[in-house]
């Protein structure tokens, strides 16, 4: 049995480590007690953390959690994090891996799967921790889908774990929309940082430099940019950089051009935004676009 879970753990550090998601939607349960050293980064995907028992800070956006158990943890796409793990204690999770095109479905109203996600955006909060009586079907359907996870060769397991994974993520919306105080405000930040992170997010279709930011938080530019590295792992300079070229992915994949999207976004030229989107993406503007109305068709 452990050495099923030893492998299914360095499974999981390879979709850290690569940043993408080759199947819909993928859980682990981890038990571990080792040193784990990330670097702050972001992936396509969405996640779900079950912190159950350890001694972890998770940074999102700025902001730094201390997590206790039964938190939940929600990683959008593109949000820049990363843990910081005590490793003198064992740390148990579930990881919950979720694609954008599974959590791109909706019903006949309109409502959406990736409600809670959107919601952590509005208030700004990355971590839910829920009233207690939640707790015992959101964590059966946890150990559900861990069952029927570990049976993959069964009979039509595909479809019953497809289904697992929408009853989860609906039980989850539901106790999230009934429990709209579950989303904790009790992180720690640099206040000035995040009015700094909220205005690039606002303004990227702007020119965003330096002097503008330090002149709209009243600090001086070489202490913003000093605490800005801090906090987030990258400079102003690269962050506005990873925003802009994430923003117009997502424009280019919705079917607007990629000469258009260049310039929604911020970019004065497509030249350069061609070659900073190659480098950051790993792919060509145009050839995302060409996948993207593949896709479609």
């Amino acid at each position: 049995m452990e050495d099923n879970k030893d492998s299914r753990i360095g499974e999981s550090e390879q979709y850290e480590k690569t940043g993408y998601l080759t199947e819909p939607y993928r859980i682990f349960h981890l038990r571990d007690c080792k040193e784990q050293r990330f670097d702050f980064h972001y992936h396509d995907f969405y996640k779900i953390i079950y912190f159950v028992d350890g001694r972890v800070d998770y940074k999102v956006e700025g902001k730094t959690y201390h997590l206790k158990p039964y938190d939940f943890v929600l990683v959008g796409a593109n949000v820049i994090h990363k843990p910081e793990i005590d490793e003198t204690v064992p740390y148990e999770r579930y990881i919950i891996y979720l694609s954008e095109d599974f959590l791109a479905g909706s019903n006949e109203k309109g409502d959406s799967l990736k409600y809670c996600f959107e919601e952590a955006d509005r208030q700004q909060s990355r971590v839910v921790h829920f009233s207690p009586e939640s707790y015992e079907e959101l964590v059966g359907c946890l150990l559900r889908m861990e069952q029927i996870e570990a049976q993959r060769e069964a009979y039509m397991n595909d479809m019953l774990l497809k289904s697992a994974f929408i009853e989860f993520m609906v039980l989850f919306n539901r106790t999230a929309i009934g429990q709209p105080k579950a989303y904790i405000a009790t992180a720690a930040y640099h206040e000035k940082i995040i009015d700094v992170i909220t205005y690039i997010q606002g303004h990227l279709s702007e020119e965003i430099s330096v002097d503008v930011l330090a002149k709209h938080c009243y600090l001086s530019k070489y202490y913003l940019m000093r605490q800005f590295k801090e906090a987030t792992g990258y400079s102003i300079h690269q962050y506005i950089n990873e925003k802009r070229i994430q923003a117009a992915k997502r424009m280019i994949l919705s079917g607007m051009p990629a000469s258009k999207a260049c310039y929604e976004c911020g970019f004065s030229d497509y030249s350069t935004f061609a070659r900073r989107f190659k480098k950051i993406v790993g792919s060509a503007p145009s050839k995302v676009a060409f996948e993207s109305l593949y896709m479609l068709q």
